[in-house]
């Protein structure tokens, strides 16, 4: 991947015993991951007289075998979250890279 290179922490939901026959969520880290993150201006949509954002950044990253990335997981960096929305194979079905579509959550 070309550009500025940004690493990611990319977290899984993890659910843990309370000991009273319940239990907690929470985030684990999996794997940093390095990759280009690109801001996306202008890919919004008008919905219901309400200005939606589908996505605010894309991360390029290169394949990763033996690790899936799903959008029940999420990335962060410092202390800004970045839920996943869609992952896209853009190696042209050769596991090359990876297009992430990203939402900031605010």
């Amino acid at each position: 991947m070309r550009g500025h290179k940004t690493t990611l922490t990319l977290e899984r939901k993890t659910l843990d015993d309370d000991l009273m026959g319940g239990y907690t969520e929470d985030w684990t880290d999996v794997m940093d991951i390095k990759g280009v993150l690109c801001n996306i201006s202008g890919n919004e949509r008008l919905s219901a007289d309400k200005l939606t954002v589908i996505a605010t950044q894309n991360f390029y990253i290169d394949f990763l075998h033996g690790e899936t990335i799903t959008e029940l997981d999420r990335f962060s960096f410092g202390t800004r979250i970045f839920k996943i929305n869609y992952c896209n194979n853009i190696g042209a079905n050769s596991d090359r890279a990876l297009r992430i579509n990203l939402k900031e959550e605010v």
